[in-house]
């Protein structure tokens, strides 16, 4: 019978690390938030009311939530008749990778004066970059709306909800930049303003309902080499029990 040898040499034991069923991810959200902008008083009972759906469907997410019986809101925009366009920005704190992407972005616009023409929410546009020597395009698509013109004095308020499933890399010390676009479709002559509501409800009447702030969630795994510096190709595998 062959001789095994139990005696374990430390020096040519080598350690990998993997994932385990506790680090299946998470959910981060980062709500949009702005200084500096105009803040115009919006009333949600008076406002036409619209969201995304999917697939005829009713969309569901894991987002925070605000109860409240208000009425009023704030609209931040960049003034009468301008475009809104912000860009936001996360730095990641280690290399990780993003699963899905789940957007919320309460949109309004208000038209202040009224002579002729129309006004509508028409898209969203979406553009996530990775901040480097060489930026780095992640992610990029613009969303319809389908929210009804306004024909008059008013308010039109839509609730961009949407799920991106896309697999994206993020890397350690490299910011994100998020640039979020309104591209409001108008005609004839009116006055409006345009922007970003970070606190919105999905009911009008002015009864206790919920409010969900304004952001977007990035559902991340950890990526291996925050653990093990092998994964990034810069050193060799030690042995955790020395050598």
């Amino acid at each position: 019978m062959p001789h095994i040898d139990d005696r374990l040499e430390p020096s040519k034991v080598k350690s990998v690390s993997v994932y385990n069923v506790g680090d299946y991810g998470m959910d981060l959200f980062l709500p949009f938030t702005d200084v500096g902008l105009t803040e115009t008083a919006i009333t949600f009972s008076t406002a036409t009311l619209t969201r995304d759906l999917e697939h005829s469907h009713q969309p569901m997410d894991d987002f925070p939530a605000v109860y409240s019986d208000t009425d009023s809101g704030i609209l931040l925009n960049e003034g009468n008749d301008t475009a809104f366009s912000q860009t936001y920005s996360y730095n990641p704190d280690m290399t990780a990778i993003i699963y899905a992407i789940h957007l919320s972005f309460p949109a309004a616009v208000i038209c202040s004066a009224f002579t002729s023409g129309t006004l509508n929410i028409g898209a969203l546009h979406l553009k996530i970059t990775e901040r480097s020597t060489n930026d780095r395009l992640l992610y990029e698509n613009t969303f319809q709306s389908d929210a009804a013109n306004l024909t008059g004095t008013g308010t039109s308020l839509h609730i961009f909800q949407r799920d991106v499933v896309e697999t994206i890399l993020v890397r350690k010390g490299n910011p994100i930049d998020i640039l979020v676009e309104l591209v409001t479709v108008t005609t004839g002559t009116n006055t409006r303003q345009e922007g970003i509501v970070n606190l919105a409800p999905y009911i009008k009447t002015a009864v206790l309902k919920r409010f969900t702030p304004a952001g977007i969630a990035l559902h991340l795994h950890a990526d291996l080499s925050h653990a093990d510096g092998v994964y990034k190709y810069t050193k060799n595998r030690v042995s955790n029990l020395g050598q």
